[in-house]
C-alpha cells in the first residue's frame, strides 16, 4: 500500500512539472467521455430502457392507412378485434381530447384520454388508489373519470379522499373511480380518462389502438393477420373500407420510431469522436513516455524492477483517467440538459433523459484501457532495455520505435475527423434547405393558442359560433395584432384527432372510391387564408354569406383537388364519410395553396377545408400574426378570450417558429450534434497534430541545428517540417475521403434537399481540415526555423 501511495505522490508532482501535459490529456479525455455518455444516456432512455408496463415487448399500435396515409381505426373495427382476433390477448383504444377544469382553483385544460375499460387492461396499468371504470360502464354517460398520479398530485394535492368523490368538467360533475400509479400514464401527458360514449357512432374513424400480443406471437404473425382483416373488411364494407389497409408497429416504434435511425447515426459520431480522443490520449502519453526513455533505463540501471516501473506508468494513467472521467461527468451532465432543452418531443416520464451510469463506466473503462496500454508500451520498452543512459539517447534522437506508431495515430485522427467533418456538412446543408423549405404559409410573426369551449355550454353551432365570432372581435382589438384567424387542426400543431377523414365524391363509383385517400380536416373561421397568407388560386374563400343555413360550401388545397378531379374541381360536390353517411353534400368553392400541415419535410398536406359558421367545432386554435412579445401577447389573449368566458383557460400557448421546432426536433438536434462532435473531432486532431509536429521538431532539435550550421536558411527547416505535416495531411485525406463518401452514403435517407456526395460539404470539410492541421504543422515549423544553431547543437531548450 505504501508504493502505491509513493507512486501516487510521485504521478502528482509530474504533472505539475508539467501541468500543460496534464491539462491536455484530461481535458481531452474529459471530452471524449462527456459526448460519449451524452449520446449513449440519450440512446438508453428513448431505445433501450425498459418501458413500465409488464411485458412491454407484447404491446404494438394498431394503425389504418389509406392511400398511404396514415388514419385511426372505428368503433366497429375495434369490437371486431376484441371478439375475433387470433392473435391480440386484450385490444384498448383512446381518441385524445381536453377538459377545463373548474371548481377549486384556477382554471386550467387537462388533456383527457377518452378511453375505453380494456386499455388499462392492455397496458397492465397499475393504480395508487381505487381503479379503473368497468367494462359495463362503456358507452353510458355516467360520467366517470380516472386520474393521471401526476395531475392528482398536483391539483388535488396527493389528496386520496378524491377517489370516490366529484370534480367539475366542462361544468358537469364526474366521479373519481381511480388513481394511477407513477409513470403508469399513456399516452404522456394526459392528465385525465375518460370512459368512451357512442357519441361519435359506429364507424367514425378516431380512435387510436393498442393491443397486447399473446403469449408467442410475433410482430409478423400479427401484421399477416391484419393485412387479412384488412382484405376482409373491404369485401364486407366496400363503402366504408374500400382501399383502408391496416397494419401494426411496436409500442415503443410508435412513439420514437421516427427518431430511431437519427440516435445510431449520432450513435456512430459518437464513437469517432470517442475513438478520436483515445488515440488522441495515446498520443501524448507516447510522446510523454519517449520523452522520459532516459529516466525509465537510467532507473533500470540503478537497480528498479520492471514491476515498479510498469505499476508506475499504470498509476499515472489511472490518476489521468480519474480526473478526465470526473470532467466528462462535468461536461455529460451539462451536455444532457443542453440536449433536453433541444429536444422538442412530448416524452413520457419514462423516457425522462438522464445520466446513465453503465454507459458512463463502459466509457471510461474504454478509455482507461487504451490510456494504459499507451503508457505501458514504453515503459516494456525501457524495462527491456536497461544498457544505459547513451543507449537511450541515441535512440531520442531518431524518435525511436514509438515515432511511426504516433505519426500512424495522427493520419487516423484526421481521418476520423473528416468523416465527421464531411457528415457534419450534409447534416448542415440539410438543416438549413428544411429551413428554406416553403411551408405554404408565412410562419413568421405568427403567435398560436387553443381553446376548448366546454361542451356543456356549447353543444350546438348556434350556441358556439357567437362565441368564435366575438373572440375573433376581442383579439382584433389587441394593440400591434395586424391579424387573427381561427382553424381547429392549425398546422404542424399534430394533433391525434379526427382530423384525418373518408372521402365520398359526387358520382363516384365504389372503385373509384376506394383510391381516395384520407383527408386531412379543417375548420376554420373568415379571413384565415388571409392571415395565414395562403394563397388562393382559384374560386374564393369563406365568406360572411357562408352560414348554417345557406348551401355547405369547401376550400381545397390545390394538391387534394387535382388528386380528386385532375379536370378541374370548382363546382363539384363531395361528402365527409361514406356514401350513406348522413353529411351533407358540400360544394368546392375555392381552391387554396398547398400547406405542410403535418410535416416539414415531404410532401403537402391533403387539406379540406369548412367555415366554423357551417361545421360544428368545439376546441380550436387562435393564430394571431403581431410582432409583440409573447408573454405579453399572452396575457393579452387570455383577457380577451376570458371576456367572452370567464372560465375558459387557454393551453398548447406557442408561437409558430417554435412548433416547427417540434415536427422536426430529430433532424434538428441531430444536426447540430453532429456540429458540435466534427468541431470537437477537428480540435482533437488539430491537437495531436500539433502534440507530434511539435515533439518531432524536438527530436530532431540538434539535426536542424547542423543543417543551418552547413547553410541551411530558416525556410528551408520551414519546409522540411511542414512538408513532414502535409505528408500526414494527405495520408489522412486519402483514407477520410472515400470513408467520408460511405457515410454520406449511409445517412442518405435522413439528408433533405442535399445529395449523399454533395461536393460542396466535401470540400468544406477538407478545406476546414486542411486549415486547421497546417496552423498546428506551422507552429512547431516557425519555432524550428527560429532556433539558434548553436543551442540546437547542444541540444539544449530553445
Amino acid at each position: 500500500m505504501s508504493h502505491l501511495v509513493q507512486d501516487l505522490a510521485f504521478a502528482l508532482r509530474g504533472f505539475r512539472r508539467r501541468p500543460t501535459f496534464a491539462a491536455i490529456t484530461v481535458l481531452t479525455l474529459g471530452l471524449g467521455l462527456g459526448a460519449t455518455v451524452t449520446v449513449a444516456s440519450l440512446i438508453q432512455a428513448l431505445l433501450l430502457r425498459p418501458l413500465p408496463f409488464p411485458e412491454a415487448d407484447r404491446l404494438v399500435r394498431v394503425m389504418a392507412y389509406m392511400g398511404a396515409e396514415p388514419g385511426h381505426l372505428t368503433q366497429r373495427e375495434i369490437e371486431e378485434l376484441q371478439r375475433d382476433s387470433r392473435i391480440f390477448e386484450t385490444v384498448g383504444a383512446y381518441y385524445l381530447s381536453q377538459y377545463n377544469v373548474t371548481g377549486d382553483g384556477p382554471p386550467e385544460v387537462a388533456p383527457t384520454a377518452i378511453s375505453a375499460y380494456p386499455l388499462f387492461e392492455v397496458l397492465g396499468s397499475r393504480f395508487a388508489h381505487g381503479g379503473a371504470f368497468s367494462a359495463e360502464q362503456d358507452f353510458r354517460f355516467q360520467n366517470r373519470v380516472v386520474l393521471s398520479h401526476r395531475f392528482w398530485q398536483r391539483r388535488f394535492g396527493s389528496d386520496p379522499g378524491i377517489v370516490g368523490g366529484t370534480i367539475l368538467l366542462d361544468s358537469g360533475s364526474y366521479v373519481v373511480d381511480g388513481v394511477l400509479a407513477p409513470a403508469s400514464s399513456f399516452p404522456p401527458g394526459v392528465d385525465l380518462y375518460r370512459q368512451v360514449t357512442d357519441y361519435y357512432g359506429l364507424d367514425g374513424r378516431r380512435h387510436s389502438v393498442l393491443a397486447r400480443l399473446r403469449p408467442g406471437a410475433s410482430l409478423e404473425q400479427a401484421q399477416q393477420e391484419m393485412t387479412r382483416f384488412g382484405r376482409l373488411w373491404q369485401e364486407r364494407f366496400p363503402e366504408l373500407n374500400g382501399g383502408v389497409q391496416f397494419g401494426v408497429v411496436p409500442l415503443r416504434d410508435s412513439w420514437v420510431g421516427a427518431a430511431r435511425p437519427y440516435l445510431l447515426m449520432l450513435a456512430v459520431a459518437v464513437a469517432l469522436v470517442l475513438l478520436i480522443a483515445i488515440v488522441n490520449t495515446a498520443n501524448l502519453l507516447l510522446a510523454r513516455a519517449s520523452e522520459r526513455r532516459e529516466e525509465l533505463a537510467v532507473r533500470i540501471s540503478l537497480g528498479a524492477s520492471r514491476i515498479h516501473l510498469l505499476r508506475q506508468v499504470l498509476v499515472e494513467s489511472i490518476v489521468l483517467a480519474t480526473f478526465g472521467g470526473g470532467l466528462g461527468l462535468m461536461i455529460a451532465s451539462f451536455g444532457l440538459r443542453f440536449f433536453s432543452g433541444l429536444v422538442q418531443a412530448d416524452l413520457p416520464s419514462w423516457m425522462e433523459i438522464r445520466l446513465d451510469p453503465i454507459a458512463f463506466a463502459v466509457a471510461a473503462a474504454l478509455v482507461l484501457m487504451s490510456g494504459m496500454l499507451a503508457g505501458l508500451a514504453p515503459a516494456l520498452l525501457a524495462s527491456r532495455s536497461a544498457s544505459g543512459h547513451s543507449m537511450v539517447r541515441t535512440r531520442g534522437a531518431t524518435g525511436g520505435p514509438s515515432a511511426g506508431l504516433r505519426g500512424a495515430l495522427v493520419t487516423g485522427e484526421i481521418a476520423l475527423a473528416l468523416i465527421l467533418l464531411a457528415g457534419a456538412g450534409l447534416m448542415i446543408r440539410s438543416a438549413f434547405a428544411l429551413d428554406r423549405q416553403d411551408l405554404g404559409f408565412a410562419s413568421e410573426n405568427l403567435f398560436t393558442v387553443r381553446v376548448d369551449p366546454p361542451y356543456w355550454t356549447y353543444n350546438k353551432i348556434e350556441q358556439v359560433t357567437p362565441f368564435f365570432e366575438q373572440a375573433l372581435e376581442n383579439l382584433r382589438q389587441i394593440p400591434g395584432v395586424e391579424g387573427v384567424a381561427a382553424n381547429q387542426n392549425l398546422p404542424l400543431a399534430r394533433l391525434d384527432s379526427n382530423s384525418k377523414r373518408v372521402l365520398t365524391l359526387e358520382g363516384q363509383s365504389a372503385e373509384e372510391q376506394e383510391a381516395n385517400p384520407f383527408i386531412h380536416l379543417q375548420s376554420v373561421g373568415a379571413g384565415y387564408f388571409e392571415v395565414m397568407k395562403i394563397p388562393m388560386r382559384q374560386g374564393r374563400s369563406f365568406d360572411s354569406g357562408d352560414r348554417q343555413s345557406t348551401q355547405p360550401v369547401v376550400v381545397l388545397s390545390r394538391g387534394l383537388a387535382q388528386r380528386l378531379w385532375p379536370d378541374g374541381a370548382l363546382g363539384k360536390r363531395l361528402k365527409l364519410g361514406p356514401p350513406e353517411s348522413p353529411e351533407p353534400w358540400m360544394t368546392v368553392v375555392g381552391i387554396a395553396g398547398d400547406v405542410r400541415s403535418e410535416r416539414r419535410a415531404g410532401d403537402f398536406s391533403l387539406d379540406l377545408y369548412v367555415s366554423h359558421r357551417q361545421h360544428f367545432t368545439g376546441d380550436t386554435y387562435f393564430a394571431l400574426r403581431s410582432s409583440l412579445e409573447a408573454t405579453q401577447l399572452t396575457r393579452q389573449v387570455e383577457a380577451a378570450i376570458q371576456s367572452v368566458d370567464p372560465d375558459l383557460p387557454l393551453f398548447d400557448v406557442a408561437p409558430m417558429q417554435e412548433r416547427l421546432a417540434r415536427v422536426e426536433w430529430q433532424r434538428l438536434v441531430t444536426s447540430r450534434l453532429f456540429s458540435i462532435f466534427a468541431l470537437l473531432a477537428l480540435a482533437l486532431a488539430a491537437g495531436g497534430t500539433y502534440g507530434v509536429m511539435s515533439y518531432h521538431v524536438t527530436l530532431r532539435r540538434q539535426e536542424m541545428g547542423i543543417r543551418q550550421a552547413l547553410g541551411a536558411q530558416p525556410r528551408d527547416l520551414l519546409s522540411l517540417i511542414m512538408a513532414q505535416g502535409l505528408r500526414i495531411l494527405l495520408r489522412g485525406t486519402l483514407i477520410g475521403v472515400p470513408a467520408g463518401l460511405l457515410l454520406g452514403r449511409l445517412i442518405e435517407s435522413l439528408l433533405f434537399g442535399v445529395a449523399a456526395t454533395d461536393p460542396l460539404s466535401l470540400f468544406t470539410a477538407c478545406f476546414t481540415l486542411a486549415l486547421a492541421v497546417l496552423v498546428a504543422c506551422l507552429l512547431p515549423a516557425l519555432r524550428a526555423a527560429r532556433l539558434s544553431p548553436l543551442i540546437a547543437i547542444r541540444g539544449e531548450s530553445a
